[in-house]
């Protein structure tokens, strides 16, 4: 599929200003992220019949491209009101640490998860309740990108570019806590694109 390239980094000196007749200035880190997501797969993980328990997890929990990507969920619409439940995903991030969120499905459409997961270890499906014919369930991976810092601010993240376009108010993510919710979104990655974002730290 696709594959990550190189990372570049450099130091940001930002002047504070003067105060008490001293000069006082913030080092940031600047970063430069360039990296070719794969095309998003929405059964990369599972297809099949919605079914309490454990899923068995297809290519290894992997998004194929050495990323971290969010979770999709699609869930086809039945002759019924099931009952959706929620799966719970465990996984890695960006770091190898393990992280878990859950998704309730949504019969007829596609639910985004917010966690970047660079592997899915575990998908389990609890408190679905039948009420017509079965629903299938099929589970891949979405536009998200995990990046590998943690952003104090989304305004942190100064440019996003696919190939040679700069992308228009990019949307970004941040959470000073959990690694797998600092995300920028791949609009119309192909596999072959490069996403580049330069942010600071």
């Amino acid at each position: 599929m696709s594959r990550s390239e190189s990372r570049t980094f450099g130091e940001l000196w930002i002047s504070k200003g003067i105060r008490a007749g001293k000069l006082k200035k913030l080092a940031k880190v600047l970063k430069f992220l360039v990296v070719v997501p794969a095309t998003i797969v929405a059964n990369r993980y599972f297809t099949g019949s919605m079914a309490n328990g454990l899923y068995a997890i297809l290519n290894s929990g992997l998004p194929g491209d050495g990323l971290a990507h969010n979770i999709t969920v699609l869930a086809s619409t039945d002759t019924g009101a099931d009952t959706p439940g929620s799966i719970l995903f465990t996984g890695l991030d960006i770091d190898g640490k393990v992280i878990t969120e859950s998704i309730i499905p949504a019969q007829g459409s596609t639910v985004q998860g917010l966690k970047a997961f660079a592997k899915v270890t575990s998908m389990l499906q609890s408190l679905w309740g039948i009420v017509g014919g079965n629903d299938t369930i099929v589970i891949g991976f979405g536009e998200l990108i995990g990046l590998p810092d943690y952003l104090a601010a989304t305004s942190d993240a100064l440019m996003v570019s696919i190939d040679t376009a700069l992308v228009n108010a990019p949307t970004v993510t941040q959470d000073m806590t959990d690694l797998s919710k600092n995300t920028v979104l791949n609009v119309s990655g192909n596999g072959t694109k490069k996403l580049r974002v330069l942010y600071q730290v």
